[in-house]
């Protein structure tokens, strides 16, 4: 048990090694600083969990990009850092915090045979 633990620890830090590297990202209404490990929804703190910034970081560095659970774990960025029960919970995180202030617009849209899109450029939910 203490391997696993030490393992996933290892790699989360390659992880934020690899996403550090990317600066500050302006998406849509979305401003993420990997560096800081922090995401604003326009200019609201979205206090994410780990899991859920490395989520966010997937899906808005594949804008319009049709994503399952699959596709996203099997990156190697995430390779070994998630599984899946711990991906779909983060997503569910972090779908709740987006929608508590996002006024109505859908960013992460769930298509039709559980697959995932985040649109930067949403409309009003339908």
């Amino acid at each position: 048990m203490r391997q696993l633990f030490t393992h996933r620890r290892s790699h989360r830090e390659q992880n934020n090694a690899a996403i550090a590297t990317v600066g500050i990202l302006d998406v849509g209404d979305f401003r993420i600083d990997t560096e800081h490990r922090s995401a604003t929804l326009r200019g609201e703190d979205l206090a994410l969990t780990p899991e859920e910034f490395e989520v966010l970081v997937f899906l808005t560095t594949h804008p319009q990009r049709f994503v399952t659970p699959r596709t996203m774990l099997a990156t190697s960025w995430t390779r070994g850092g998630l599984h899946q029960t711990e991906f779909l919970k983060a997503l569910l995180g972090l779908r709740k915090k987006i929608d508590a202030v996002s006024s109505g617009k859908q960013y992460l849209r769930t298509e039709p045979w559980v697959v995932y899109r985040f649109d930067p450029n949403s409309s009003l939910a339908t």
